[in-house]
């Protein structure tokens, strides 16, 4: 999904770079064309489309020739995902301006989304023809050939750019994961990061040596130097606390296994990077006890550094391994699942009981939406083993997800899970959220009160019982709870969002605002965030900054109707009363879609 969102963006600042290096050498006479062009390239940039498609379609008319209308109408097509009249319009353009590379990457970008992929190549050639150093036309080549499944091409064109942009790097990293190359996936990762982390290290460097009482700043540069693989440097660094993940692969790398599983152990027993520690620990002992151990983990960490030391693990590894391996590669790239699930119905062949195995496939095939399937296995697992509690809440979640008409039997099932195993966070947690779903406060409140006892990670726990006591009027008793769901994982954007939606309700726009910000520090993606912010600025009359924020929104969720009707708000507060009558416009098409 996300490389559309990527995608539409580009093309939009691909489009207003187009139409000001094109117009430089076409200045024609008609000014109304020149009207209708310029006010339709505003409005594309303001994620207008409806207004912006009139003007496009206006200037067309007046100058039928001119390929710039006939791209923004096209790119406005690929925003709205008609693939088809996008091309259409793009491949007008490319025959008005046979030698524009914009043209041909706006044909190429039309035909990709309509996974034309052999079309979308020949567009994207005739781009990189005219222009060698266009970044857009070989993001738009490396996407096709990751699609399509062809390594040779795609490394072959990554290889042109010695420094290329970001939008490429990450495609990189994700490609050699999703070909199992996991250890070339982190030396990529490593290789593109490194001048930052350069400079980091030796700003915490010499920042140390001004102030060397600045406890976090040994912890900084161990995490720094690990990522830049100089780990040999990192295990000589002394100071407070350090992170003892990070000291585990360090160890690791320079050979003290011994020190390496004692830092794991460590870092698995504080509970934040249980996952990417207790699956440390499999690798360097070959214990399965620990794979059991890292899938009952409270929080999915993705870890990359972790990932790329399973490869070489894979050849040789029974059944089982592989399968625990590629359920945690899943959490890269969900290809991965049904790989796990393969390799655990192997298990299944010798041993039809093994309860890993069934969990295993239970968990891949939910997450491919294979639902029924999932619930087979489940129902075999708490048949094989009705003591094992992970069963009861799989089952219970399953039901949930599938859209049950039983709201008893998920309770009876998460009920059972939390007899099993009491002091289960997660179960607890689960259990209080069916019983508020079911009006049953009471029961929630405890069950919630439950999981924060049985682990500090409750994040979820405490926020819902923060919005508990908020509703009820007890802000005094909501606050402490937000802020220990941060202090238990401050790189939760979850918990910054719901902190800052308490300072909403008490009517503190500042605090609000920075939580918001952080929340979009951790997730630029998070529209919602921007969404909120710009709701804040309309509330304290700075509608410029509303418009900004809401366009933000906007330039990741182009189908948010919440976005254009505050939107339309803050135009027609600026007297704009165009704007607002297209943002509005915009509002109604989509709740007119989705309505169908």
């Amino acid at each position: 999904m996300h490389r559309y969102i990527l995608a539409a963006v580009s093309l939009v600042i691909i489009f207003v770079i187009a139409i000001t290096a094109f117009y430089s050498y076409h200045r024609p006479p008609n000014a109304d064309y020149r009207i209708a062009r310029d006010r339709g390239a505003e409005f594309l940039s303001l994620h207008l489309y409806g207004a912006a498609l009139k003007q496009f379609e206006q200037a067309v008319k007046l100058r039928p020739r001119e390929a710039d209308p006939l791209l923004g109408i096209a790119s406005i097509y690929i925003q709205l995902g008609d693939a088809a009249k996008a091309v259409q319009q793009a491949d007008r353009a490319t025959q008005l301006e046979k030698q524009s590379a914009d043209a041909w990457i706006m044909l190429g970008r039309a035909h990709w989304q309509q996974r034309e992929f052999s079309e979308a190549e020949k567009a994207g050639l005739k781009a990189i023809e005219l222009d060698p150093t266009d970044t857009n036309a070989a993001e738009l080549l490396l996407h096709v050939y990751s699609d399509q499944d062809q390594p040779e091409k795609f490394e072959a064109q990554l290889g042109k750019d010695p420094k290329p942009s970001s939008a490429i790097q990450d495609l990189a990293v994700q490609f050699y994961i999703r070909h199992g190359q996991f250890a070339r996936a982190y030396d990529l990762r490593t290789r593109y990061d490194r001048p930052e982390l350069d400079r980091s290290i030796i700003e915490a460097e010499l920042a140390f040596k001004r102030e060397p009482n600045r406890a976090e700043l040994p912890s900084q540069m161990i995490r720094d130097l690990v990522h830049a693989g100089r780990f040999k440097e990192a295990v000589e660094i002394r100071g407070q606390a350090p992170n003892p993940l990070d000291l585990g692969k360090a160890y690791w790398m320079v050979g003290r296994k011994d020190d390496a599983i004692a830092a794991y152990r460590r870092a698995s027993a504080e509970r934040v990077y249980k996952l990417p520690a207790e699956i440390g620990l499999a690798a360097i002992t070959g214990d399965v006890a620990h794979w059991r151990e890292a899938f009952r983990a409270e929080r999915p960490i993705q870890d990359l550094f972790i990932l790329s030391q399973l490869e070489s693990l894979l050849p040789k590894a029974d059944p089982l391994t592989r399968a625990f391996v590629f359920r945690y590669a899943g959490l890269f790239n969900p290809y991965f699942y049904n790989k796990s699930a393969e390799e655990a119905l192997k298990v299944l062949n010798d041993k039809p009981q093994d309860f890993d195995a069934l969990m295993t496939i239970a968990n891949a095939y939910q997450h491919v939406g294979r639902n029924d399937d999932a619930a087979r296995y489940l129902e075999l697992a708490k048949e094989f083993h009705p003591r094992e509690a992970e069963t009861f809440s799989r089952l219970a979640n399953l039901a949930i997800a599938s859209g049950s008409k039983d709201p008893q039997n998920i309770v009876d099932l998460m009920n059972q899970a939390v007899k099993l195993e009491p002091r289960n966070a997660g179960y607890l947690y689960n259990l209080g959220w069916l019983y508020e779903q079911v009006g049953e406060k009471s029961k929630a409140i405890d069950l919630y009160k439950r999981a924060i006892d049985a682990s500090p990670l409750s994040f979820e726990a405490m926020n819902n019982l923060a919005l508990t006591y908020g509703e009820a009027g007890e802000p005094e008793k909501a606050l402490p709870l937000l802020e220990s769901a941060i202090k238990s994982d401050p790189e939760n954007e979850v918990a910054y969002f719901n902190l800052a939606s308490y300072h909403v309700r008490r009517r503190d726009w500042s605090s609000a605002l920075q939580n918001y910000d952080r929340v979009l520090d951790i997730n630029p993606m998070n529209a919602a965030a921007s969404i909120e912010k710009g709701r804040i600025y309309l509330e304290l009359g700075r509608n410029e900054n509303a418009v900004e924020s809401l366009n933000d929104a906007l330039s990741v969720n182009t189908h948010s109707a919440d976005a254009y009707t505050l939107l339309s708000s803050a135009y027609e507060k600026m007297n704009k009363t165009t704007e607002a009558k297209a943002a509005a416009d915009e509002a109604d098409r989509i709740q007119a879609n989705v309505q169908k």
